[in-house]
Parts: structure tokens; sequence; C-alpha cells
């Protein structure tokens, strides 16, 4: 048996790492705030449950000194992977409810891991391609992103713009992680993984369709017609690759001390538009989604991405941008056919 604690299990990310792990054959403890958001995984992972092969652990306030003391004591863990951090850009308070959450949380899932966990191997954390882009260049045509580079945001900026301040807390978190492995020379390795906008079907709980993850609103309330495109970050990834790059993490040896940009490539926000358009035209129609055009990024073009230490040391094989259009979309239309 080779177990993993997964925390943040409900969520939009963690769910499809839920799947990649128990078909691969692992033992998983996910950790939830609380007994009742674990219902919904229950029923979805039933023959899991059952079986004994997923469990679930209440941590109720990630960023609380020892919050993970309980479940590294009552397990033996051989792996971590850490997903949960809050993904949203209207905080009304940047430090409690972006930075503290990110950075904290990374902190104390470390401290209890150093302290309590000496079965655990490896470590993974889902950290972001806000880590590496840098805000002030813009669209910067021509530049290529690498893992050797960080966002450059500051203190003052951060808590004066949610937008800055998300990008801050996934920088500030990571490199806590990087600093807290260096200069605790930990048992444990580390990997983190840095995506950009994550797109795919959504398989966690969906309350209604005016809940859903940030970045699965942004594409539906296009296919709704209650918005347009929401321009801002030009590269993107498929929630189920990430997650197969989260498993390939505690696989590969390759991956040990190492940063990955998860990225399946560039895109623009008018694409998702034209997908609409020539695939659900009644509806597109219908609903006044915005009209396509041919023209998809500013004049100059966009910075591009380089995922090829991705590709050389996990052998992932990215998806492509219509693969994720369809399921996506599918999957929206059953949610809606649920009455979500």
């Amino acid at each position: 048996m080779t177990l993993v604690l997964v925390s943040g299990i409900n969520g939009f990310v963690a769910v499809e790492v839920l799947v990649s792990l128990l078909k691969r054959g692992y033992d998983v403890v996910g950790t939830i705030r609380s007994e009742s958001k674990t219902a919904f995984l229950r029923n979805k992972f039933k023959a899991a449950v059952d079986s004994g092969k997923l469990k679930f652990a209440i941590v109720p306030d990630i960023t609380a000194t020892g919050a993970f003391d309980e479940v590294l004591k009552q397990y033996q863990f051989d792996f971590v992977l850490h997903t949960s951090s809050p993904f949203y850009l209207d905080a009304k308070d940047v430090e409690k409810e972006l930075l503290d959450p990110a950075i904290k949380g990374t902190k104390s899932i470390l401290e209890s891991i150093e302290k309590l966990a000496p079965s655990v191997k490896h470590v993974v954390i889902t950290s972001s391609f806000a880590a590496v882009g840098n805000h002030r260049i813009g669209a910067a045509p021509g530049h290529v992103y690498t893992e050797d580079e960080w966002c450059p945001a500051e203190w003052d900026e951060s808590i004066a713009n949610p937008y800055i301040g998300y990008l801050a807390s996934k920088t500030w978190a990571e490199r806590a992680a990087w600093d807290f492995v260096k200069d605790r020379k930990t048992r444990f390795t580390l990997t983190t993984l840095l995506p950009s906008m994550v797109f795919g079907p959504p398989e966690q709980e969906v309350e209604s369709m005016a809940k859903l993850n940030q970045s699965s609103s942004d594409i539906y309330n296009l296919f709704n017609g209650s918005a347009g495109p929401v321009y801002g970050i030009w590269a993107w990834t498929d929630s189920r690759d990430l997650a197969e790059a989260h498993v390939l993490a505690i696989e590969k040896p390759e991956a040990k001390g190492q940063r990955y940009l998860i990225i399946n490539g560039k895109h623009s926000p008018q694409y998702f538009a034209n997908y609409i358009w020539k695939h659900y035209p009644e509806r597109a129609a219908e609903k006044n989604v915005t009209k396509p055009t041919e023209k998809l990024y500013p004049d100059g073009g966009v910075y591009d991405v380089d995922n090829s230490r991705s590709i050389r040391d996990l052998g992932i094989t990215y998806r492509g941008l219509d693969t994720m259009m369809r399921d996506t979309l599918k999957r929206f239309e059953e949610l809606e056919a649920e009455g979500k």
C-alpha cells in the first residue's frame, strides 16, 4: 500500500488529482474543512470509500498552527500533495483572504510533515504560473517564460490590489516552501507545479452554476451569454493534465527538487467564443454570445511559455484546446440538465 495525503480534496484540481491517484492504485486520505463537505465525494467515489482506498480527515483551517498534525499522526504517509490555496480576484482583505492561507498554509503543512511524518518521502505543492509571470510587462510579445523566473510582486502593491495579491500569494508561498526545504535540510524532497489558468470539465461538487470555480466561470459565463471573454492571462492548463502531473511528480525521480511549468500552451479567451459559435450556433445566437472574430491576440502578439522541462522529465502528453472545450461544455450541459 502506498498512501498519499491530498490537501483540499474537494477542490476543482484536487478532485482530478484524486481520480488520477485512484486509477493508479494509490490509497488516499483527503483533507477537507468539514464532514458535511465529504458527502458528495463519498457518493462519487463510493467504491473507493467502501474498499478503504479513500478516507477523509477534517482540517477546518489550514492556516492554523498544527492544522495537519492530527492527520499526520494518524497515518503513515508516503507522499503529500498540497493543492489547497484560494483563487479568486475580488478579495476585500488581501492579507487575510489570499496571502495568509497560501503562505501560512504551506508553512504549516511542511512544519507538520517534518515534525511528525518521517515516512513522507516527497511533497508536491501546487504553485502557479502566477509565481513566474511578470505583471509589469503585460503581454510581453516575444518573451518566453521558463521555470527560472519569479514574479516580482512587492508587499505594498499586493495589499492594495487583489489581483497582484493573488500573484504574490502564490509566489511567496512557493518561495517559503523552497526556503523551508533548504534551511531545514528536510528528509523529504520537494516538487512544485506551476499551472496557468486551469480549465477543464468541473468534476467537483457544483451547488449551482453561479458557484463554479473562477476559471470554469470564465468559460460558463461566456457560454451562458452573461459575460464576454475575460482577458489577462495568455497561457492555459487542462485540469486533467495537471492532475496527471501531480502523480508523475511522485513517481519520477527526475522531479525531485524541480519546479515545472504545467502549461498546455497559449490561448486567447476570444477562442472560447469562436468555439461556441462553431459548435453551438443556435445557443450562441440565443444567448447573444460574443461574436466570433479571427483576431485572437493583441497587435504584436503575446508571450509564450516553455513547457519542455515537464515533457522531458514527467513525460506529459498535453491535451489541446479543442479537447478541453468539448469536454468542458459537455459537462456544463450535464450540470444544466441536473438543474444546477
